[in-house]
């Protein structure tokens, strides 16, 4: 006699459809969590890795229909893939990034799960779960950002709007959609750290690959050491990618409950692998990022373990600076040659200021700092690639206008205010390691983010929203926790 189901067998996240909820049950494989995510794994691994188009359609069918399936297991690959969006799966003349695919199928599965639900009672789920966001500022913050990017694409010359129109896409609309599917499908605790495991899971790959690079001389030789990459086309992207990561593995092994021991042993595994990989790195904006968001974390919680870490490490990268000879570390305190990282920035900084002269309203539009007149002085050196302002403040600025600016800035004092609201009611809790190492992680964004590109790529833009869409999840599992009560 079959068992009959209930509320509880699934996550009331996305409740399979019919067929297939009749095959997992009788083939007791689809009910499981792991069971699932394998097969997303295997399908985007044949559309990835195995030439030919028709392996491309049979893994993304495949895919699709998983995702159809359980949307909210199907959210776990977008950071899972983020990083390898500068390796696009070429098909005939197209590119298309791994992550790119999985965000299309989640909002295709969406509409596909939604319709057929109208189809059959007339009305749209997604239009009642909404309510439960109207009015929530990090959803009004969301809608602006699409409205202002989307009217901007309209600042750039008409021959560079299409290349105005795939940064919006890829920066702008796909993380956004990314971070609606997050409040469509996540509701529960174990939704939250679900994504935080793949978040670290994905940054330990990726640290790993750079250690691995490291240790066997695959690397790119500058300013007198060699700098791993791994799946990036710089060593600095892979240093903003990793910074963040790291800050929220450290507080995480510091600060979670002990009864959380499996969490803490292997947040500390993944704090090595990815410490190694943003050390290897050797950005240098990275390594300060990071060490200011740990001296924020250590002042809020007056922690005894990190302070005194802090403060061995302060003194003895102090003690052993006049021995290093290593141009990479001296070089930032030299500012003669013309082709020193710092000078070059005070130069790209020159020339973005000189072009907010002329554009101090609209800015320039996506994705247009390189095809600026010649008279404005971007430099060009063997260490940039002078595509962005290096710099949080002009980069928003320039892409998105003013109104681009002051939404920057709105969505930061947003995030810290929510984060350090929310943080102070959970204090000693799982959910308030969590929080607390969110805040780091911002904290390394912003910190970081004044010295090189914050947020304009994929990787970067789709984590931004995976750490406010957790800080927004956090927030809605307390409201529904005091419902319950």
């Amino acid at each position: 006699m079959s068992r009959p189901v209930t509320a509880g067998t699934t996550s009331n996240s996305a409740k399979p459809l019919t067929g297939l909820r009749f095959i997992g049950e009788r083939k007791g494989l689809l009910q499981s969590e792991p069971v699932v995510l394998a097969a997303m794994l295997l399908s985007l691994g044949l559309y990835y890795f195995v030439p030919g188009l028709v392996s491309a359609v049979v893994g993304g069918a495949l895919f699709f229909a998983l995702t159809l399936y359980r949307p909210d297991l199907h959210l776990v690959m977008v950071p899972l893939t983020v990083p390898l969006f500068y390796r696009p799966r070429p098909l005939g003349n197209l590119y298309f990034s791994l992550a790119e695919v999985v965000i299309v199928c989640g909002v295709a599965a969406w509409a596909l799960r939604d319709g057929t639900r109208f189809m059959r009672e007339r009305k749209f789920p997604s239009v009642t779960a909404a309510r439960a966001w109207v009015g929530q500022p990090a959803v009004i913050l969301a809608v602006v950002l699409g409205m202002i990017g989307l009217l901007w694409l309209l600042v750039p010359e008409a021959e560079y709007r299409k290349i105005a129109a795939y940064d919006f896409w890829r920066t702008v609309l796909s993380p956004l959609l990314f971070f609606a599917m997050m409040l469509r499908w996540l509701r529960t605790e174990r939704d939250i750290w679900r994504m935080v495991a793949a978040w670290l899971v994905t940054a330990s790959l990726i640290g790993r690959e750079g250690v691995e690079q490291y240790l066997f001389g695959e690397t790119v030789s500058m300013e007198g050491v060699g700098r791993a990459s791994s799946v990036y086309p710089s060593s600095t992207a892979l240093g903003i990618y990793l910074g963040r990561a790291i800050a929220l593995s450290i507080v995480l092994t510091l600060f979670l409950p002990s009864t959380w021991r499996f969490w803490r042993i292997a947040c500390a595994i993944f704090s090595l692998i990815i410490g190694l990989g943003v050390l290897f790195s050797f950005a240098r904006g990275a390594w300060i990022g990071v060490f200011v968001a740990l001296v924020v974390v250590g002042i809020l919680t007056r922690h005894r373990v990190l302070s005194i870490g802090i403060g061995a490490a302060t003194l003895a990268a102090l003690a052993a600076l006049p021995f290093i000879n290593v141009e990479r570390i001296t070089s930032i305190f030299d500012l003669s040659g013309s082709e020193n990282t710092g000078v070059a920035r005070f130069r790209i900084w020159s020339a973005a200021i000189n072009i907010l002269r002329d554009h101090p309203f609209t800015g320039i539009g996506q994705d247009q700092f390189i095809r600026q007149d010649p008279v404005y002085e971007v430099p060009s050196s063997r260490f940039f690639i002078t595509s962005h302002p290096h710099n949080l403040i002009f980069d928003f600025w320039l892409r998105l206008g003013l109104p681009g600016l002051l939404w920057m800035f709105a969505v930061l004092v947003y995030f810290f205010w929510e984060a350090l609201r929310l943080w102070r009611q959970h204090v000693g809790t799982a959910l308030g390691a969590l929080l607390l190492g969110l805040i780091a992680s911002m904290i390394t964004f912003v910190v970081h983010g004044l010295l090189d590109m914050a947020y304009f790529t994929m990787d970067l833009a789709v984590t931004f929203w995976l750490t406010v869409g957790l800080i927004v999840l956090v927030k809605r599992y307390q409201s529904l926790e005091v419902i319950g009560n």
